[in-house]
């Protein structure tokens, strides 16, 4: 039950999104410039068509922002006057004297005909069109009814409220079947009952339109109260997050583009089969030229205005979010950040259509940018499983799980992240010419095939140091040379597409998205990289000096000593020796200094180049003052560790 009604609150929030949808379509700009304007339009109709598309949009957004019982109310709200319009609309066509049909059936006309000259033929199709519009205005005053008292909240039948309804929707038939009956065509009378029958329900929308102006300002007032209210409390981002949940947005796009989708491909189809027939009377339905028409059509067409692209870009993110939660399976990852592909792809397709300004090009441009967008996307979804795949990796030659499936499961993963992009390659290299955007596929693939690489060369390190009885001193150089070469080639693709959007920027397509993506770019993949690369390699270096200008402890020392690191507790086979007299690996020493100065053992400093002999004396007496006085708890000797 609880799904039903989850269902029902996304159906409703559909059609909004379809309004807005028509009044962004060309089409339909192109029908109301027909309609009521001469092409061209000046420049006051634009302006009047651009307030009235404003206004609509606005509205449209309003309706799809209310909760479900208001959207319940308007929707009653707007069925009731869609009644009336169409009880009026049939009313003419049924009371005008000189009406030739209605709803296809031919009627005579009263002013030349009698009843004797009528031949029954046209009595049974007068008839059939009494019949035919008694139940179309029976079922408009129905809907009527009971839209209006959903509005009002009946808790009982009104039975006089409903048979004034019924009777003021049927009033004008019976009029014009008097008049005919007695030979007589009053154009007045005719008019006179049309008002008579709508003056009723014209009086219950209005009375129902003041009550709800009166109570507009109210409600307005009290939304921008409880908004501002909310976001004081939980900030802007907690507000849009909780509006996002409770209107179910990803869901209502999804239901809106499928929706549209279904309908698009009816229309197409109907429309090609109906140019081909006409053109080959005798061609088959299911005709290959009608099916390619029909998939480039409607793909053309799912990207051609903004809330089109927003309902692909929801099932794109569905899809993506799918590959994501099959990509964590292969690999046996339960991490719940490991299935977040869906949100991270929809935000990347959608900022790639709006840098490439998508649905403002021609038809066929749009086509070979979608794919173009797609291809791009597919590489950054390779990027984000390596980024599932390399901290699987590095637990798993880290902590010697020595479980089998699930090492080849992980590099069987790395072995497609290194095929399908080299595939991907080869094919774009073989079909297209070169250009900026065949670059950036290829940079992007490039890159991902050398993460795949370091993350294989690192877990072969210390898989390899797994299997080694003795300490590996030289392990950590050879792990910080291999990320830092992967570190800098990534570094050096980033400006390269850096270039590349610059080039694009100024010479092919540019655009205020475009520069923003640029600058955003140059900030976090350039300069905040360039910084951070910069301050390990220093922090490194600095390490670096001050081990080597440790004394590295003789043979001699370290079998009299017969001790383990005090850092990884593992065999001193060579050591550096501390200003304070202790014997750490040289490597973990290094590892140590990145944190902190201070001696693990006894807190003193390690390194200080202005600190000699002297010093040194004065400073473990310093320190053993401070353990005797109770600042400095006591440190126990190396030997204890081996105890």
């Amino acid at each position: 039950m609880a799904d039903i009604i989850t269902m029902w609150e996304v159906i409703l929030r559909v059609p909004p999104l379809f309004v807005i949808d028509s009044l962004l379509n060309n089409s339909f700009f192109s029908y109301f410039q027909f309609l009521y304007f001469e092409a061209p339009m000046t420049w006051t109709q634009n302006i009047e068509w651009l307030l009235l598309l404003t206004l609509c949009i606005t509205v449209a957004l309003v309706i799809f922002l209310l909760g479900t019982h208001q959207l319940l109310t308007v929707y009653s709200r707007i069925l009731s006057l869609m009644a009336v319009l169409v009880a009026c609309f049939m009313n003419i066509e049924f009371t005008m004297p000189t009406t030739k049909s209605v709803f296809g059936i031919n009627l005579p006309n009263p002013k030349n005909e009698t009843m004797d000259s009528v031949p029954p033929e046209m009595v049974l199709h007068r008839l059939q069109t009494c019949v035919h519009y008694l139940i179309c205005q029976l079922a408009a005053a129905f809907i009527f009814c009971k839209s209006w008292q959903f509005q009002r909240d009946f808790q009982h039948n009104n039975k006089k409220f409903v048979c004034s309804v019924f009777l003021s929707f049927v009033f004008p038939m019976f009029v014009t079947q008097v008049i005919q009956v007695m030979y007589q065509s009053s154009e007045t009378l005719l008019f006179w009952s049309q008002v008579i029958g709508l003056i009723l329900p014209l009086m219950i929308v209005s009375e129902d339109a003041i009550n709800s102006a009166s109570l507009l300002y109210i409600s307005v007032r009290r939304a921008y109260n409880l908004v501002k209210l909310t976001i004081s409390a939980i900030g802007l981002q907690g507000f849009l997050e909780n509006h996002w949940v409770r209107l179910q947005v990803p869901k209502v796009l999804r239901i809106f583009f499928t929706s549209r989708f279904i309908f698009q491909v009816g229309y197409q189809y109907w429309t090609s089969e109906y140019e081909m027939l006409s053109r080959q009377p005798n061609i088959n339905y299911v005709n290959t030229d009608i099916l390619n028409n029909l998939s480039y059509q409607v793909v053309v067409r799912s990207c051609d205005n903004i809330v089109a692209l927003l309902g692909l870009t929801s099932i794109v993110s569905f899809c993506a979010h799918y590959i994501g939660v099959f990509m964590a399976f292969c690999i046996g990852s339960s991490e719940d950040d490991d299935k977040n592909m869906g949100t991270v792809s929809a935000i990347l397709f959608f900022i790639l259509a709006l840098q490439t300004g998508l649905t403002g090009l021609e038809p066929e441009k749009r086509l070979a940018r979608l794919c173009k967008n797609l291809y791009l996307l597919g590489t950054a979804i390779t990027h984000f499983v390596h980024s599932m795949v390399h901290p699987l990796l590095m637990s798993l030659s880290a902590s010697r799980n020595m479980h089998i499936q699930r090492h080849i499961r992980a590099l069987t993963m790395c072995t497609f992240l290194i095929t399908f992009p080299s595939c991907l390659l080869a094919y774009l290299w073989s079909i297209h010419k070169i250009n900026t955007w065949l670059m950036a596929v290829t940079a992007f693939s490039l890159e991902v095939i050398i993460k795949v690489v370091v993350s294989l060369m690192v877990y072969f390190l210390f898989m390899l140091d797994a299997y080694r009885d003795k300490f590996w001193e030289s392990l950590d150089d050879y792990v910080y040379y291999i990320q830092s070469t992967g570190n800098t080639i990534e570094f050096l693709f980033g400006i390269f597409l850096f270039c590349n959007g610059g080039w694009i920027l100024l010479f092919e397509s540019g655009g205020t998205i475009r520069a923003v993506m640029m600058c955003i770019h140059a900030y976090f993949n350039i300069w905040v990289q360039a910084k951070e690369g910069w301050k390990v390699f220093m922090k490194r270096k600095t390490a670096v000096d001050k081990i080597n200008s440790l004394p590295l402890a003789s043979q001699e020392q370290l079998n009299r000593l017969n001790d383990v690191c005090a850092i990884c507790y593992q065999e001193l086979q060579n050591a550096r020796i501390t200003s304070c007299n202790h014997f750490f690996h040289g490597v973990c020493l290094r590892k140590w200094l990145y944190v902190q100065d201070n001696c693990p053992m006894c807190y003193k400093v390690i390194y200080n180049p202005n600190m000699g002999n002297n010093s040194s004396s004065e400073g473990d007496d310093a320190n053993q003052n401070n353990i005797n006085n109770g600042l400095v708890p006591p440190i126990p000797v190396q030997r204890d560790h081996q105890d």
